[in-house]
């Protein structure tokens, strides 16, 4: 049997079904190969940052991800004890033991300022277990072909032709694919990438941990205080307590080194040394062992071969960035390979993904080798920069973005002002906000309303997709502020929500300057000279 799609991803784990779900709702249809035959049962990479829930609620998938986790709040907000079913406080402790919370407990993060940055959403605590099943089912809805007991079992290259062999597990049966492009999103222990032969680089192990999954009921001993994670500290433990998503049930990780040999007896006495109360009944859920590794990925594309999330970087766990930043990988490239599957852009676009990710990712797991307590001279000097820089500050610099600072994905200083390279500002426009108005194409942001014109006529002539959005009056000052653009200037912003060009203009400019400014843009943009064939919708 042979089956041809666009695209072909293997992989079928958060990032994977992630892309499989941002490429169906951009128009283009793909293959997911996964080969478990199910979901993930583990309530790992439970942190979803700001700036993945954005994606997420523009997937419409925020009130499923709510119902399933909890919402992270301030840690001064009310919610945080009247709605403790619903929210979470973003609070990280530093304390001897969970029975030590109300006497001695330091507070080591409240991420009080990550909350405070204007956005449509917040972050929320879902692990793997719960999130994986809904991106699944998201997927499929939005067109993806998602197919699981499935495995590639041969990869052919050649030419930038592919041929795909895949293999059901349950039926038995082999069938050929010949997609026009491959996401690898493997995981850590894929192979596939080796089938394009992208070199990898990093520092390799640098800690083997253990998790104990534990039931117990630590409401007594918690109360008001409740935590994002707990930092514990004392003779018997050292290691890290969190919250999982059900009532009562909890994770610790400590070093290998003091887990031993990680029988029922002795991961009980760890957890009852954490909680510090011999009174309180443990059950144990499950143990795994893993190691805290650091591998990235020299090339992010190989011809018609792409990489994402842990097939393209690994980093230990510290700060909760590490799926998240796969969400993104599979954001940027979707847009950019629907653009060049429809016929608007042509090739040169999907080297952005490149040029703009890996930098983002080596510089992100700089900073959780950092917080895992790596020296900076092992990094080249790298510093710890603010944990909204991480999240949602970093910058692009590519052919897809005019007027970027080169090569600085993380500035030194938080900042959201329309910045080409940056994530638009979510400043409300009148009746919704630019986050609201994002979507397949480009859209173009003024309080000036001759630039809808201008938009309408340059993608007649380019067939590039460009909706223009006039700022309403009432909102045009706090816009030109949030943005710089001046009062007849403009923003272009990307399918994935990032500026790719900024027009400061205080006054009034002619229709001409107007449209050979647009016009030169989306041609750099979409390299529309390389395209391979006439755009179709």
């Amino acid at each position: 049997m042979r089956t041809d799609v666009p695209v072909l991803i293997v992989g079928g784990g958060p990032v994977g079904l992630s892309a499989a779900l941002f490429l169906a709702r951009q128009g283009v249809r793909s293959l997911l190969v996964e080969r478990r035959g199910t979901t993930s049962p583990m309530p790992r990479a439970t942190h979803v940052t700001r700036r993945s829930m954005e994606l997420f609620r523009e997937a419409g998938l925020e009130p499923e991800i709510a119902a399933a986790g909890y919402a992270v709040v301030p840690a001064q907000d009310p919610r945080a004890v009247s709605d403790p079913e619903r929210t979470l406080p973003r609070v990280v402790f530093g304390v001897e033991s969970i029975a030590d919370l109300h006497r001695r407990a330091e507070i080591l993060e409240t991420g009080v300022e990550e909350l405070a940055v204007p956005g449509p959403s917040p972050p929320y605590w879902c692990g793997q277990d719960r999130l994986e099943p809904i991106l699944r089912r998201a997927a499929v809805r939005a067109g993806a072909d998602v197919r699981f007991e499935h495995e590639l079992v041969d990869l052919d290259i050649r030419d930038a032709e592919v041929t795909a062999r895949i293999h059901g597990r349950k039926t038995g049966r082999t069938q050929t694919c010949h997609p026009r492009y491959v996401i690898a999103a493997d995981g850590a222990s894929g192979r596939t990438a080796e089938a394009a032969e992208i070199p990898f680089g990093g520092l390799g192990t640098i800690a083997s941990r253990v998790s104990i999954l534990f039931r117990a009921d630590l409401t007594g001993l918690i109360g008001a205080r409740r935590f994002f994670m707990a930092m514990i500290e004392n003779e018997k433990f050292s290691g890290a307590v969190m919250s999982l998503n059900e009532k009562h049930r909890w994770a610790a990780a400590v070093d290998q080194s003091l887990a031993g040999d990680t029988s029922p007896d002795r991961c009980v006495a760890l957890v009852r040394s954490a909680i510090g109360d011999p009174a309180v009944d443990v059950t144990m859920d499950g143990v795994f062992r893993w190691e805290a590794r650091h591998r990235m990925a020299m090339a992010y594309r190989a011809g018609p071969l792409f990489v994402m999330g842990d097939a393209a970087h690994v980093h230990p766990p510290s700060g909760g960035f590490g799926s998240n930043v796969g969400f993104q990988d599979a954001h940027n490239l979707a847009w950019k390979m629907a653009a060049v599957v429809k016929g608007w852009a042509g090739q040169s676009l999907l080297d952005t993904y490149d040029t703009e990710r890996r930098p983002v990712a080596t510089a992100t797991a700089e900073q959780t080798l950092l917080l895992d307590g790596v020296p900076s001279e092992r990094l080249g000097g790298a510093t710890s920069r603010d944990q909204r820089i991480v999240i949602m500050g970093y910058r692009y610099a590519s052919q897809a973005v005019l007027g970027a600072v080169p090569d600085v994905p993380f500035p030194e200083t938080f900042g959201l002002h329309g910045v080409p390279g940056t994530r638009v500002p979510h400043v409300h426009i009148g009746g919704s906000s630019t986050m609201d108005a994002l979507g397949a194409g480009f859209v173009l942001f003024s309080p000036d309303p001759r630039w809808l014109e201008t938009a309408a006529k340059v993608e007649l002539e380019l067939a590039v997709p460009v909706e223009a959005r006039h700022v309403a009056p009432t909102a045009a000052t706090a816009f030109a502020e949030a943005c710089g653009t001046g009062s007849h200037g403009a923003i272009l912003v990307r399918p994935d929500g990032f500026v790719a060009w900024r027009r400061v203009a205080r006054k009034s400019q002619t229709e001409r300057d107007r449209y050979l400014c647009l016009t030169a843009v989306l041609k750099r943009f979409a390299a529309i000279n390389e395209r391979d064939s006439a755009p179709t919708q």
